[in-house]
């Protein structure tokens, strides 16, 4: 996980809007390493990408296991202005060697990467709706700890 920094990166590079990427660095929060889905794209792709292009680590395909499919809607559908915004999220686990994880560099788009235990994390740790999608995926309680 890590702490955003450089929000014009997310923006240009990791396609972050340029209406939140300020938000979320400024936050100092953690994000997980995560993207849109490309067209024509799978999820698996999404993934694999994800990990070596915001984290740099080239993990492959068969340390890769899906966790859960969610479906997340926020906002209010009587808003004219900022109608509500529908996720579909592909949660992965990576499974990293400590060979790999010890060639972890942290990237100029970071101002914090590592590996980091969810135990003593809440969802309120996490910026982006990541502490949302760890709820879901029990791996968080709201506003508590390791499930």
């Amino acid at each position: 996980m890590g702490k955003m920094a450089r929000p014009e990166i997310w923006i240009e590079r990791f396609l972050v809007g340029p209406k939140f990427a300020p938000t979320y660095a400024n936050s100092g929060k953690y994000i997980l390493p995560a993207r849109h889905l490309h067209w024509y794209e799978s999820p698996l792709e999404a993934a694999e990408s994800a990990v070596r292009d915001q984290v740099g680590l080239d993990v492959p395909r068969g340390k890769l296991s899906l966790l859960q499919v969610q479906s997340h809607v926020s906002g209010d559908v009587s808003d004219d202005k900022e109608p509500p915004h529908w996720d579909l999220c592909f949660l992965y686990r990576v499974n990293v060697s400590n060979e790999s994880a010890a060639k972890l560099r942290r990237p100029e788009w970071f101002s914090v990467l590592e590996f980091k235990p969810l135990s003593g994390l809440g969802e309120d740790d996490f910026t982006r709706g990541h502490g949302d999608v760890l709820r879901a995926a029990g791996l968080l309680k709201a506003r508590g700890r390791l499930t």
